[in-house]
């Protein structure tokens, strides 16, 4: 009630003000409206000006600056612990979050976790989210060129899960802004160094311990028209010493004919009911059975319409003594039943991941909702597969691609319309009242050049 009631008031300011001009004196009216239009103007940009996020917690406790255009930083500190190094871009409507673990005291566990929220161009808000969770090494013995795998069953054939961790080195690219053709071009990326690893069968019944020379992490974000295009760039070196776990020896082993998979869950939240799609079918992970079928686009649909699309398929080098190689990579749609029981016991690793995203999703989303990342809720879990590998380095580029709401307007409420309104009457008002003023000071400077007629 105060509220409305000082808002008629200062409606009715505006109106007596407008009334009344003309009989105010002239510089009082000027100064007033000019007075006006700086506290509307002031005030607008309180009203518009996004807040920065905080991250806090037992282990993060940074800020991302959300009003700036792009951004880098750590979260957390990296000498006390595991920290997150984040990059993040506001641009076209649309914002973006990176988060990689990293450390200079502990060996940080290889996960990475892109986000991206924006308005479709319905005016639906969206925010999707693509994890690295897994990575795994596989036997495709049916030639498709996928893993098949059904741990329900208790069959399949993915052999080891491959976990990355204990980089010796890092090396972090900051975002890097540049014009391309004429559109704005955000690129960064990590880069892990001397990697020790290991591969365990799903049982333990063997396990292996590997030297990865390297795993590599590359973006090129950008926006044409209404849509928005992820370029990642995955790279991964040859794998050197891949030798047995058990035993004083150390046995070697080789990885010769066997593939590699990587492993992704999708987080999604909308404003409005969504479907998942794959190759024109309905799909979700929770429900699905545990057949496998190669995956050529994956979509996320609101309305039947196109909302976020996954691009697979695409060729990927492969490195080899002799030369290098390119072969199709393969993807396939993952049921919840064909993915390895073991990553619950590595759940721990995405709680941070869900820290930073909880606290910094209020600041950018009107939707109030929880980020879980966990791979059993996810309604997309799919995997990028590349069926010759034989433990070489390879380099592959996948797309994501979003479509966004050509001309985003803020929803306006009843202060910033008056706020606007005020600011509108105000520099009208002002400009009348200067040019009227403008116009007396001439008549007046005129009049006193008059010669006066002498006194008799």
């Amino acid at each position: 009630m105060t509220l409305t009631i000082v808002r008629m008031r200062r409606l009715k300011f505006i109106e007596n003000g407008l009334i009344c001009g003309e009989k105010m004196n002239r510089k009082t009216f000027v100064i007033a409206m000019t007075f006006l239009l700086v506290i509307a103007s002031l005030a607008y940009g309180q009203v518009l000006r996004p807040s920065a996020t905080v991250v806090s917690g037992s282990s993060f406790e940074a800020s991302i600056d959300t009003e700036a255009e792009y951004s880098n930083g750590s979260l957390g500190s990296q000498y006390e612990g595991l920290a997150l190094w984040y990059d993040w871009i506001n641009t076209n409507g649309t914002q973006i979050i990176f988060l990689a673990y990293y450390s200079q005291l502990l060996n940080p566990p290889i996960i990475t976790f892109m986000g991206q929220h924006y308005y479709t161009d319905n005016g639906t808000e969206v925010f999707v989210g693509n994890t690295l969770t897994a990575m795994e090494v596989y036997n495709d013995t049916n030639g498709n060129g996928l893993p098949d795998a059904d741990y329900a069953a208790g069959t399949g054939e993915i052999l080891y899960g491959f976990v990355v961790n204990s980089s010796v080195s890092f090396d972090i690219t900051p975002i890097e802004k540049t014009i391309v053709n004429g559109l704005p071009h955000y690129k960064w990326g990590i880069k892990y160094q001397t990697i020790d690893g290991f591969l365990s069968a799903e049982n333990y019944s063997a396990s292996f311990t590997v030297t990865v020379d390297y795993m590599d992490f590359a973006y090129d974000f950008y926006v044409e028209n209404n849509v928005s295009y992820l370029k990642t760039n995955f790279g991964i070196g040859k794998i050197m010493n891949a030798t047995s776990s058990y035993g004083s020896m150390g046995e070697p082993i080789s990885l010769d004919g066997l593939s590699l998979a990587l492993l992704y869950g999708t987080t999604v939240v909308t404003s409005r009911p969504y479907v998942t799609v794959v190759d024109g079918n309905q799909y979700n992970s929770t429900t699905a059975p545990a057949s496998v079928q190669s995956a050529s686009l994956g979509e996320i649909k609101i309305d039947a319409v196109t909302a976020y699309k996954f691009v697979f398929g695409q060729d990927y080098t492969l490195y080899r003594d002799t030369g290098q190689e390119t072969h199709e990579s393969k993807s396939t749609a993952v049921s919840n039943q064909s993915v390895s029981g073991g990553l619950e016991r590595l759940s721990w690793i995405i709680t941070d991941l869900e820290t930073v995203l909880s606290s910094l999703f209020p600041k950018i989303s009107n939707l109030q909702v929880a980020i879980n990342l966990e791979y059993n809720v996810s309604s997309f879990l799919y995997r990028v597969c590349y069926p010759v590998w034989d433990g070489c380095k390879l380099q592959h580029d996948p797309t994501y691609i979003a479509y966004l709401n050509a001309g985003i307007v803020p929803e306006l409420s009843l202060p910033l319309m008056f706020i606007i309104v005020a600011a509108i009457v105000s520099t009208v008002a002002l400009a009348g009242a200067l040019i009227d003023l403008s116009k007396t000071r001439r008549t007046l400077r005129a009049s006193s050049r008059v010669p006066t007629a002498p006194v008799p």
